[in-house]
Order: structure tokens, then sequence, then C-alpha cells
């Protein structure tokens, strides 16, 4: 059952500075509400600019394998806080996928919310049991969230023949 008197409001946060113009403009030529685009140099992880907000659907492509080494410190704080986006668990420096995963799960919104991510193998592969990453996986299995995961062909993006995977996450699953 679909209303025809939906709103879509578009949001984003980046943080290289060249796609950030680029979004920013885009929204301007579109009519989206360029305020809407935050950064650039902050860091969804660290500087969230959308603090407290919940979005109905998230859909994104981070960056494949992204240390946050320099953000180890805030992300170890915010581990303790058990109300926190990182009390799951994290994965080692050199990746932090399943860090931004567990972001937009903590903009959820509690009524009903569905995520589109794109991330490389890592995440679903890495770590040991026990591990930060399987603790990650384990904490949005036993929470009932992931819809499904899609393989894609590989060579899918330009300029990398890695293969990447479509995570569906909810908290409001269609019957």
């Amino acid at each position: 059952n679909v209303s025809k008197d939906v709103e879509v409001n578009m949001f984003g946060q980046e943080l290289n500075p060249q796609t950030y113009s680029i979004c920013k403009s885009d929204f301007l030529i579109s009519g989206e509400d360029p305020e809407n685009i935050r950064g650039p140099n902050k860091s969804s992880l660290s500087e969230d600019q959308f603090e407290g907000q919940k979005f109905d659907y998230m859909i994104v492509n981070p960056p494949f394998g992204v240390s946050w080494k320099n953000e180890k410190r805030f992300v170890d704080d915010e581990t303790k806080d058990p109300d926190g986006r990182f009390f799951a668990g994290t994965p080692r420096t050199s990746d932090g996928s399943l860090l931004f995963l567990q972001h937009l799960i903590h903009k959820m919104n509690p009524n009903g919310s569905r995520i589109g991510i794109v991330l490389n193998g890592s995440p679903l592969f890495t770590g040991d049991a026990g591990s930060g990453e399987s603790e990650i996986r384990k904490w949005i299995i036993e929470n009932d969230w992931l819809e499904c995961i899609v393989q894609l062909p590989d060579r899918m993006f330009f300029n990398t023949g890695i293969t990447t995977y479509i995570w569906i996450v909810s908290n409001k699953k269609l019957n």
C-alpha cells in the first residue's frame, strides 16, 4: 500500500571535499536542499553531522577497506556506551565498513527503516569466531535485521575487479 503523499528528502555526509562539492552542486541543480549535504572533512564515525536523527531509508556506497585508525580513541570510547553506535564491537582498524554499518543501524527509525549498503567481501568473511567482526555480524543476525545479501558480478564498479555485495538490513521486515 503506497501513499501518493510520500515526501522524499535526501541527506548525506561526505568526507572527501571534491565529492562533497559535486554532491552539493547536484543538489542545487536538482532542486534538493543543499543544506542537507554536510561535510567536508568530517567523518561520519567521529563527527556525525546528523546526530540524533533517524531515517526511514538509507542507501550508501561507502569506500571499501578504509582505515579508522585515526578515530580509534573516539570509537573505543563510544563502545563503552550501551546506547552508543559501536557497542556491538569493533572490526580491525584497517577496515571501517562494519563500523559504518553500525552507524546506519543506529540511525534506523524505530517504526521501521531499511538500509541498502554496498560492501566488499571483508565485512562478510573477515574475523574468526569471537572477533569484533564476528560479534557485529552476530549482533545483526540475533536482532533479525539482515534481510538478504546479494552478490554482484565482479568488475561491476569502474577500475576494480573486487566482488561486491549489497546488504539489505531492516528493523521492520515486510510480511
